[in-house]
């Protein structure tokens, strides 16, 4: 009995030593990843010069200008990673300078804005999809890189006046890796706006970057801003139905509108909303309208919940704001409505802290006195502790200040930070999620009907979430056997239930006429609708141009997927290949390359290697495709043929470092005289031993064909 304890202790001691070892080198890779990021691809231009120049020429897009040029402003660049440079700014001559309320509208003039940076060879191996990034530019502008234009948001007349205003933010512009170039290159911003308006140029101070298209949407995309801002208007919404019910209550039709005026201010910050309203001047309009109406309705709601009634000093300011509202919808400069929103943001604090801390503030401490003289049998300091305790917690007035006091400090910081930083960061819309749970502990026995409702919706998803993955599933066919002269094997493994991979085989009559495999950018069910799309396209277009080379058929997918995909940021790299016995036509869009195993030679090599420039856009991206040509290839017997996705590839195990196209060459390479399924399985083999199956981030696809005739 006593040897028994005696070895349980002695495991517990492993256990508990094998526990501290791990949970000690845990900051050292938290401080190694933040040091080491896993992808070694962006460009980051903020810490590069930029060269203005004033006007605008064509030839001005393919070199750096002189520094001692005149007409040329050098600006170095900046080692903390935030810059921002805006037109009224920059110490050009003869930039005109605007006096605070001037009513003056002035024209707008062209700049053009340049930075260089370098490539090695290496960084232009491969052909994935790359775009730059813009955390914010107005009010018109274009873009080139290497004298290729990228895009272009300029609206002219033929006076030269803006007829729309294009300032955005989270702008990205796709790029066609084949303008890139090795050595320099060269990116240049053409913008056109009034030069004393701040928003003309960079406003926003960081990021301004070029790295991969799925980074970059992920950066860009506002899916957790939005859930947030759609939860504040199911919120306001909430509200406002029990002001119906119950319209005594007029503090709940306050902080409805509160709510509803939120999310008009905070979804017009978005890039979202572009699709929507794309003429920036309607949107700043409407993000400045909205944003004067919330301290007057956050007033008003306190008032009422905790008074009864509306204070004079909320209703003075109800009536300033009401002024800057009416001003700012009347057809005034943009700069002019800029001015009437420095008023707002000077006096918005002084109304932030009387509602905060004296219409919040004074009840919680009227509250907190009342309590400490009624615990006057307690010791001094358990006392204070015990009465703010629950004047915090058990209170109407202490429920609101927890929440509030953190608004008041993100609303604070937006203030300053509009004013003079330009992070953008909008804290307040994180803040006022603090605010709402203090809100929520007050009326908690409210919500849990709707506690309900989210668990039957769940419910709902879940049953959505199987039978989408269940449709998806049928969509894709076995790997086909009785093929003549092929040896077919596969393996499929979606990271979701449903997956944005998919492959699909053309055989008639126990012949393989050709094949696909399809990566759609994204995970999950969104990516598996995209697949439900490109699918029946793509057999239709191979079905009915077979007489039609494999690029124009890949021209013509991208050209009716881009049309069906044109408000989603979603795109799809494929391989296709058309068989006629041992010959076959390859062509590639943006794909991972495709292996091919000589058995005479005993080597593996990339197919099409050394024949130049074969590779395609992916679809759906709303880029013209370049002229590429159409691989030929011929196999013989025993030849292997290994298709795709790049989670093979780019999947990386504990140390952080991926299992790369060399790895899997070379486990292709030691397979000897077996079965398309056993060259499968010691792919497969391999590649576990590297990273568990758990670890896989991504959806899994590897096709394995063998040739089995002359």
């Amino acid at each position: 009995m006593d040897n028994g304890d005696g070895r349980y202790s002695h495991e517990v001691r492993r256990m508990k030593m094998f526990l501290f070892n791990k949970l000690s080198t845990l900051p050292l890779l938290l401080i190694l990843l933040h040091a080491f990021p896993l992808f070694a691809s962006e460009i980051d231009l903020v810490s590069e010069p930029v060269y203005v120049r004033k006007g605008f020429d064509p030839s001005f897009v393919d070199s750096i200008p002189r520094v001692d040029e005149k007409t040329v402003l050098f600006i170095p660049g900046s080692k903390t990673g935030s810059r921002k440079i805006v037109l009224k700014e920059l110490s050009l001559e003869g930039l005109p300078q605007r006096d605070v309320f001037s009513l003056t509208e002035y024209p707008p003039e062209s700049f053009t804005f340049l930075t260089e940076f370098s490539l090695a060879g290496e960084d232009l191996a491969g052909c994935f999809p790359k775009g730059v990034y813009f955390a914010n530019i107005g009010e018109n502008w274009a873009i080139y890189l290497n004298g290729h234009l990228l895009g272009s948001e300029i609206h002219l007349d033929e006076k030269g006046r803006i007829t729309a205003y294009r300032h955005y933010r989270k702008v990205l512009i796709p790029i066609d890796p084949r303008i890139f170039r090795e050595g320099g290159n060269i990116l240049a911003v053409r913008i056109i706006g009034d030069p004393t308006n701040i928003d003309s140029g960079f406003h926003r101070s960081t990021p301004f970057i070029i790295d991969s298209m799925d980074r970059l949407n992920s950066l860009r995309s506002d899916q957790t801003e939005l859930i947030l801002i759609f939860i504040y208007l199911f919120v306001g919404l909430y509200h406002l139905f029990l002001f119906l019910r119950r319209r005594g209550e007029r503090y709940n039709f306050y902080y409805s509108a509160f709510s509803v005026m939120l999310f008009t201010y905070l979804v017009s910050r978005t890039s979202a909303v572009y699709a929507v309203i794309p003429d920036s001047t309607v949107l700043h309009r409407v993000e400045y309208c909205s944003l004067y109406t919330l301290i007057p309705l956050f007033g008003a709601f306190a008032d009422y919940l905790l008074v009864g009634r509306f204070s004079r000093i909320m209703k003075a300011y109800a009536l300033l704001y009401s002024a800057l509202i009416i001003v700012t919808v009347l057809p005034v400069s943009n700069p002019f409505a800029i001015d009437v929103l420095r008023i707002w943001q000077v006096t918005s604090l002084f109304a932030l802290v009387f509602i905060v801390f004296y219409r919040i503030g004074r009840p919680v401490l009227s509250y907190f006195k009342k309590l400490f003289s009624d615990y006057n049998s307690l010791p001094r300091l358990h006392r204070a502790a015990r009465s703010a305790y629950r004047s915090l917690f058990f209170s109407t007035p202490g429920s609101m200040l927890i929440g509030a006091l953190v608004m008041f400090g993100c609303a604070v910081f937006d203030i300053l930070d509009s004013m003079f930083w330009a992070y953008d960061l909008v804290l307040a819309q994180y803040g006022f999620s603090a605010f709402t749970l203090g809100i929520t502990l007050i009326l908690a026995n409210r919500f849990i009907s709707v506690h309900n409702t989210l668990e039957s919706s769940c419910e709902v998803s879940r049953k959505e979430m199987e039978l989408a993955s269940d449709m998806h599933s049928r969509l894709l066919p076995p790997a086909p056997s009785g093929i003549a002269g092929w040896d077919i094997a596969l393996s499929f493994k979606p990271r979701h239930g449903a997956s944005g991979d998919f492959y699909d085989f053309y055989v008639e009559d126990s012949r393989l006429e050709g094949m696909t495999i399809f990566d759609v950018s994204g995970h999950g069910v969104s990516s598996a609708l995209i697949t439900m799309i490109v699918k029946p396209i793509m057999f239709r277009l191979f079905s009915t141009m077979k007489q039609s080379g494999l690029d124009e058929i890949i021209g013509k997918l991208d050209e009716q997927v881009s049309r069906e995909m044109a408000s989603l940021d979603n795109f799809a790299s494929c391989i296709l290949l058309r068989f006629n016995g041992p010959n076959i036509e390859y062509v590639n869009a943006g794909h991972p390359d495709l292996l091919h195993l000589r058995r005479g030679y005993g080597e593996v090599a990339i197919a099409g290697d050394g024949e130049g420039d074969f590779h395609l856009a992916p679809v759906g991206q709303h880029i013209a495709q370049k002229a590429a040509s159409v691989i030929n290839l011929t196999t013989e017997k025993g030849d292997v043929l290994l298709l795709f996705t790049d989670c093979i590839i780019e999947s990386r195990n504990a140390r952080k470092g991926p299992y790369g196209l060399n790895s899997l060459m070379t486990s292709l390479s030691e397979t000897k005289d077996l079965s398309a399924q056993e060259i499968l399985d010691a792919i497969l083999k391999d590649f576990n031993s590297f990273i568990p199956e758990a670890q896989i981030l991504d959806d899994f696809t590897v096709i394995c064909l063998k040739r089995t005739a002359d």
